[in-house]
């Protein structure tokens, strides 16, 4: 179990306004788990969008990176669907962007500080200082690296010396590939459309490999 030593009282009022609102996340999201089954369907997504307009499509992935649980994958494809590779490509990287801020700004406000004052190990290897270009590729590779939870790099980021600019930077150039990928997918099966589907399905799976061979030159740059 890890002590966290706290240097300033507010510390210690952060970290519990921190362990509230998880519990009350917590105790919501199994509360309304049943009515969000209809976000892991691109069909229901898409007549949702259809109704409500594009904004909407920004906000529910945008959400789905704040809480972790709902998936962004059948968001991008039902986006896709409804508006084309391009803009629905354009749509998911504006929404996973938004939520990669916002999951990021709530791990730097309420736990940046109070780990950075523990004398945990984990904690000091966590916050201990690095380079912005490190942290930055870091970041990137994990972007580009699809069995890495997104929402995961994004509140841990927060917890680490990387700055704001250096986050949205990796983060915008990390998520364009999948965002397109997963738009045209939609886009595809939408239309019946065999190219495009096959051209998505090509850089979805290509994505992997290629933040493998990232990671591997850089750590040997490096």
């Amino acid at each position: 179990m890890l002590v966290m030593t706290l240097r300033r009282p507010d510390l210690l009022g952060k970290a519990m306004i921190c362990l509230v609102g998880l519990s009350v996340g917590i105790a919501i999201l199994f509360a309304v788990a049943d009515s969000l089954a209809w976000m892991s369907n691109p069909k229901t997504l898409t007549v949702f969008f259809q109704t409500v307009g594009p904004l909407a499509v920004v906000v529910l992935l945008a959400l789905a990176v704040v809480v972790s649980p709902i998936p962004s994958g059948p968001i991008a494809m039902a986006a896709g669907a409804l508006y084309g590779p391009a803009e629905g490509g354009a749509l998911t990287a504006v929404g996973a962007l938004a939520g990669a801020l916002i999951a990021f700004s709530l791990s730097r406000w309420l736990g940046y500080r109070p780990l950075s004052a523990s004398s945990a190990p984990v904690a000091q290897w966590i916050t201990r200082p690095r380079t912005q270009a490190r942290l930055a590729v870091a970041v990137l590779i994990s972007r580009l690296i699809p069995f890495i939870s997104f929402d995961a790099v994004s509140y841990l980021a927060g917890l680490t010396a990387i700055r704001l600019r250096n986050f949205l930077v990796a983060t915008t150039i990390g998520i364009l590939p999948a965002s397109f990928a997963f738009a045209a997918l939609g886009a595809g099966m939408a239309t019946f459309d065999n190219a495009i589907m096959m051209v998505a399905a090509c850089g979805i799976t290509l994505i992997l490999p290629a933040g493998w061979f990232l990671a591997t030159r850089l750590r040997t740059a490096g």
